[in-house]
């Protein structure tokens, strides 16, 4: 059933790969209403469940995710857009619902996979200087810390 509840979080993040690769940009109203139908998912969760740490840890990592990417964004500017930063909330509202070893492997696995990127994006792309798009190691780092 967790696989279930984080549906809206896949659906939109896979989107955010698309879109981001395409066009270099992370459309912030397809992650405020990705983040709005997760949020509304794990809300019932919690009322049917009666247990309101469904919702708040989630929204907690979620917090803590999206403030980090902030302020990495904010030592090297032009590393990491504010697109980035929605992305990591809304898929740290996702890995954060599977708990805190989750979240740690997500954090690790985007690391690793965010410097990999990095060598092998200009490879596919012709012309050097352009930027390579995030959106797809914070998404696809998620999926595999969340599998493990």
């Amino acid at each position: 059933m967790a696989y279930i509840a984080v549906f809206p979080s896949l659906i939109c993040g896979l989107m955010l790969v698309v879109e981001d690769i395409r066009r270099l940009r992370v459309p912030r109203t397809w992650v405020a209403f990705g983040t709005l139908i997760q949020f509304v998912v794990f809300l019932i969760l919690a009322i049917v469940e009666c247990n309101p740490a469904k919702v708040l840890l989630p929204l907690g990592y979620a917090a803590l995710s999206a403030a980090i990417q902030f302020l990495l964004s904010r030592l090297k500017p032009g590393a990491l857009g504010f697109g980035d930063v929605t992305a990591s909330f809304l898929t740290g509202l996702a890995v954060g619902s599977f708990g805190l070893m989750s979240y740690l492997y997500w954090w690790l696995f985007m690391g690793a996979l965010g410097l990999l990127w990095i060598f092998i994006w200009p490879r596919f792309v012709n012309n050097g200087a352009r930027k390579a798009p995030f959106a797809p190691v914070i998404v696809f780092s998620a999926i595999a810390a969340v599998f493990i």
